[in-house]
């Protein structure tokens, strides 16, 4: 959500001054670290639960932590005029991208995930400029267009001789790139209650909402589980993904960009498609081709020029 996992929404209202804040930089690096890491974690959860109940415990999962962020920072409940916005906040960016990545991520490879997850600048880019109607610069469309050119390449062209186990998958790739929409339509749509509410305060409390949403189904789905056949490696993965990926990481990012600056942290983000290619390579033994890399060039080129011309 993360711009979260799918590039995280602006946080901070200053972009810093000063020098470089070795704190913040700490902090960026360990949350892109955790965010690298989601794609592979995600599929190790999908070994044992099913592909679309590993999001929705996600979700529900973040219950407890994001209960104790709010009743510990004595965060006040909101009026009752934002809570339409907090309810989309909440459907799009810790409802529908979570589920939507994690079913499509249990069907393709790790290292498509974390390079389709690497455009939601750009796709939040064109949900804000129709939605507003205001248009971005030629720069910003020219990335947009490479970043997309990517997106294209790494889902139509299909590697020849890689084992089934290792291969991509045309629908996980789409349902993936589904979720990054969903997430961008949120975002854009929560940027609202941010001007009043704060980006943190618009996070926990729709991250709340999601996870009372989805509760009833959680009780039905262990009702109906049997817990003992689920090894504990699946158990941490789904609490890795709720209390660092979509709980901690978003503190310490926010406290990052506050301290560090909105543009200096931002830069962090393009070193994450990297870290899960690395890791894809290293614990699931996926294989780098050439297509895949001059995918993710354009990819990562793209969206730093959408990133840095914004206007």
């Amino acid at each position: 959500m993360t711009d979260a996992e799918t590039r995280r929404p602006a946080a901070a209202p200053e972009l810093g001054e000063g020098g470089w804040h070795w704190g913040a930089a700490a902090a960026a690096t360990f949350c892109i670290s955790i965010w690298g890491a989601v794609p592979l974690v995600t599929k190790f959860a999908a070994e044992d639960f099913d592909a679309e109940a590993v999001g929705m415990l996600r979700v529900v999962f973040c219950l407890p932590f994001v209960l104790l962020i709010i009743l510990g920072g004595r965060r006040p409940l909101p009026s009752g005029a934002v809570w339409g916005g907090l309810l989309v906040t909440a459907v799009t960016v810790f409802i529908g991208f979570p589920v939507l990545f994690s079913w499509g991520q249990a069907l393709t490879t790790a290292s498509h995930g974390g390079l389709i997850i690497a455009t939601a600048p750009i796709l939040t880019g064109i949900v804000s400029a129709v939605w507003h109607r205001h248009w971005p610069g030629r720069a910003w469309a020219l990335g947009a267009v490479l970043g997309f050119a990517g997106v294209a390449s790494l889902i139509l062209i299909r590697a020849e001789g890689i084992a089934p186990a290792h291969a991509p998958s045309l629908t996980g790739d789409l349902m993936i790139l589904a979720g990054v929409l969903a997430a961008a339509i949120g975002y854009v749509s929560g940027a609202r209650q941010t001007k009043t509410l704060g980006s943190g305060t618009v996070t926990y409390w729709a991250n709340l909402l999601a996870s009372v949403i989805l509760l009833p189904w959680a009780l039905w789905y262990f009702s109906s589980l049997e817990v003992t056949v689920v090894r504990w490696q699946a158990w941490a993965s789904i609490i890795y993904l709720a209390a660092f990926a979509q709980v901690v990481n978003f503190v310490l990012w926010y406290w990052a960009m506050n301290r560090g600056g909105i543009a200096r942290i931002a830069s962090f983000q393009f070193v994450q498609p990297l870290i899960t290619l690395v890791l894809a390579v290293v614990f699931l033994g996926e294989v780098m081709t050439l297509p895949l890399l001059a995918s993710a060039a354009l990819i990562l080129f793209g969206t730093g020029l959408c990133q840095f011309k914004r206007q």
